[in-house]
């Protein structure tokens, strides 16, 4: 099915949740005080930090958990937002305007490739999460690759591995660029069990997905994080024959 957007708008929520998944990775739930909203998954919210200072972030939650909402946000660069969700407490109150954004699944007959960088499985988490929950939105066949650089930023790792697990044929490569020596046994996209559903593996996001990807003219793909990432694989799907149109892009400042 083609996702319909929803009209964005200005809301409240009030913080419910807050925990550190890494030393500086931020989840933070909200609960949505007004009963009508909605958005489509892989669409963000804006964030009103000030009257001129506003941050985007992806819903990181299935719509079918309203009137709950999931951000994760790395506060790493200590900027307005980042010191925002750094401080958040139980009980403050944010605004943002949501649901924005055209990042979300539509409908084909193709296999899915999910590829993201860090903070980037959050619009990808919430279009799986949507897939599982909601018997409207139905992923079939599909791969998600997410690239983080150590183990120690690895998180919700059991969630995805557990996703993948029920849908037959899916697969989830955790790519890590700067592992320890101990991570995984793999080092070729082409030695990997791909009858496991799950794999550890060695460097980039790119070079597993164009080594693995066999027949990518026959996917659709959603690319969401750094710019290196998207820029990088999006020119070497384009140089595979991959029409831009199977090509959706989120990228992440």
């Amino acid at each position: 099915m083609l996702c319909m957007i929803g009209k964005p708008q200005q809301i409240k929520a009030r913080c419910i949740g807050k925990k550190f998944l890494t030393k500086t990775i931020v989840e933070a739930t909200f609960r949505v005080e007004i009963p009508d909203f909605s958005f489509t998954p892989g669409q963000y919210a804006t964030i009103i930090i000030d009257k001129t200072i506003r941050r985007q972030y992806s819903f990181a939650s299935a719509p079918k958990e309203l009137p709950v909402i999931t951000f994760v946000v790395d506060t790493t660069p200590m900027g307005p937002g980042s010191k925002l969700f750094f401080g958040l407490n139980g009980g403050d109150e944010v605004a943002m305007i949501a649901p924005l954004g055209d990042f979300v699944m539509e409908e084909s007959p193709r296999k899915k490739v999910l590829v993201c960088t860090g903070t980037g499985i959050a619009p990808l988490r919430s279009i799986l999460r949507s897939g599982i929950q909601n018997s409207k939105f139905k992923i079939q066949n599909w791969s998600l690759y997410w690239g983080l650089r150590h183990e120690d930023d690895v998180y919700w790792d059991e969630e995805l591995k557990t996703l993948t697990g029920q849908h037959t044929g899916s697969q989830y490569f955790l790519c890590l660029s700067k592992p320890g020596e101990n991570w995984g046994l793999e080092t070729q996209p082409s030695s990997l069990d791909l009858h496991s559903g799950f794999r550890r593996a060695r460097g980039h996001v790119t070079e597993h997905v164009l080594e693995n990807e066999k027949t990518p003219e026959d996917c659709d793909f959603y690319l969401c994080g750094n710019k290196g990432m998207i820029e990088e694989l999006k020119k070497a799907l384009i140089d595979k024959h991959v029409p831009e149109y199977q090509i959706k892009t989120d990228m992440f400042f």
